[in-house]
């Protein structure tokens, strides 16, 4: 008889909460207007077309069939802001077409953090927030929510890697403190990359030289 265990969601995943509420606040308080709200829409809009983007790159790559991308629906009954599926696609490339999403983040939170910096409107800082805390709170969603969403990206990369909940989520957050730590430190050099091919995907640490 299979037991049934208790979902317990850990503590230590929400310093990262806590720590992108202090990194994104202003030095000095200003009237949240309208058009902040306009380009906060703007940025989660352009983020979550970005990532769904991402999927249909490598889809195309490795040859998936029918191949497409729905924004704000419902698939199995559960609701997606943004999903992308196929009919057919090779097997072993399905794990880098789970990570796809969150590797074009990554692509996106290096513009936005580098964009920020150079000129630190709301767009840009919300681009870099949404880009940064896209697949940590997706895990989050997956693993103490919708644990049985099967076309959630992080049950995905889980289904092909045989990670536990506990495993993915540490190596999520631990790539998310890493660029919340970028925000803080400009001098900080240290960038956590994915990349993938055909057939495989990986999380790199790069350094330069």
């Amino acid at each position: 008889m299979k037991s049934e265990q208790k979902n317990r969601i850990p503590v230590f995943p929400f310093i990262t909460v806590i720590l992108l509420s202090f990194v994104l606040q202003e030095p000095a308080a200003t009237a949240f207007q309208l058009k902040d709200i306009v380009s906060i829409g703007a940025a989660y809009s352009t983020h979550l077309f970005l990532h769904e983007t991402g999927h249909q790159a490598v889809a195309h790559k490795v040859g998936a069939e029918s191949s497409e991308m729905h924004f704000f629906t419902n698939k199995k009954g559960n609701f997606y802001p943004g999903v992308s599926t196929y009919e057919d696609i090779p097997e072993e490339s399905k794990l880098p077409y789970a990570v796809a999403g969150d590797r074009m983040a990554g692509n996106t939170f290096e513009y936005a953090l580098k964009s920020y910096r150079d000129k630190p409107t709301t767009y840009n800082k919300a681009l870099m927030f949404f880009s940064c805390m896209d697949f940590f709170a997706y895990t989050l969603l997956s693993n103490y929510i919708n644990t049985e969403a099967d076309m959630y990206d992080p049950n995905l990369v889980r289904e092909e890697t045989h990670f536990s909940k506990e495993a993915l989520l540490s190596v999520v957050t631990v790539k998310t403190l890493i660029n919340t730590y970028r925000m803080m430190n400009p001098d900080f050099k240290v960038a956590p990359v994915i990349w993938v091919d055909k057939t495989s995907a990986a999380l790199l640490l790069c350094f330069p030289f």
